[in-house]
């Protein structure tokens, strides 16, 4: 069996911990590749300055870790909203992150690629048009950065399948775009092993971890419904050696749990 690359999240200690100890209980418990989710208590990133980065890669090199990717959360912010002053603070705020995952040395930022209302939703050729002068914009710094964009799917109602981000990627053409691929996002649109292949080459990096057909989660492995080896067969599948974070996002305490859910995962291949 073809070992997956696993990586853990900072997001699921937010209220839990400060980051440099999130950072430091996902080094204790195996992580040597660690997405940073910058996002108040942790991190603001138009506040987080030269020094303070400096300090956190130091961090990083002295828990023999790295940051592989940069996920800012998306509760506040949207890229196809239909206020100006909203979209032009999240491109503003996604261009920081952006700068934040150069100076950390981190290959990727993750985006959501935005969300409509649900009870009156933008028209989707509308949605499309805006998210594409959006990522054109952010795109112009991803290349003089070495930072690569990687979309994700939603279910915020908006480019929620593999073949909704894939089309995209594809008119869009850019060697700086890919796609990031969360299991437990997908489980109530598509069956994640048919949309991972679907994505083939454009995958840069996946997300793994529990949720149910309708009830959406970021839980510990076993608890939901998700078929994880056909997952991780869907994975060895591709020419795909980026790496799977295991995105623990539940309001409760990882460090009880990640020893068992590491155990699980392993059944499938994915090592940290």
């Amino acid at each position: 069996m073809t070992a997956l690359a696993l990586g853990g999240a900072t997001y699921g200690y937010l209220y839990l911990r400060s980051l440099e100890d999130s950072l430091r209980a996902l080094a204790q418990a195996g992580f040597s590749r660690i997405e940073l989710t910058p996002v108040p208590p942790h991190l603001y990133t138009p506040g987080y300055g030269l020094f303070e980065r400096r300090r956190l890669g130091q961090l990083f090199r002295g828990l023999g870790a790295r940051c592989v990717s940069v996920n800012p959360s998306f509760t506040d912010l949207n890229l196809i909203s239909t206020n100006t002053e909203i979209r032009d603070l999240t491109l503003r705020q996604l261009l920081a992150n952006m700068e934040l995952a150069h100076d950390l040395e981190s290959p990727l930022l993750v985006v959501i690629p935005g969300r409509r209302n649900a009870l009156i939703p933008t028209p989707e050729a509308e949605a499309v048009a805006v998210l594409e002068g959006q990522l054109e914009r952010l795109l112009t710094r991803a290349a003089p950065l070495g930072v690569r964009v990687a979309l994700e799917n939603s279910p915020y109602g908006f480019m929620q399948t593999s073949a909704d981000l894939a089309a995209l990627v594809e008119r869009l053409a850019d060697a700086q775009l890919g796609i990031a691929f969360d299991c437990a996002n997908a489980f109530m649109n598509e069956d994640p092993a048919a949309g991972v292949e679907r994505i083939g080459r454009h995958l840069l990096i996946a997300h793994v971890s529990d949720t149910w057909r309708h009830r959406w989660a970021h839980t510990s492995i076993g608890r939901g419904e998700v078929d994880f080896g056909r997952y991780a067969n869907a994975l060895r599948g591709l020419p795909f050696t980026g790496v799977t974070i295991y995105e623990l996002v539940d309001g409760e305490d990882p460090d009880p749990r990640l020893a068992q859910d590491l155990a699980e995962l392993g059944r499938w291949g994915w090592t940290p």
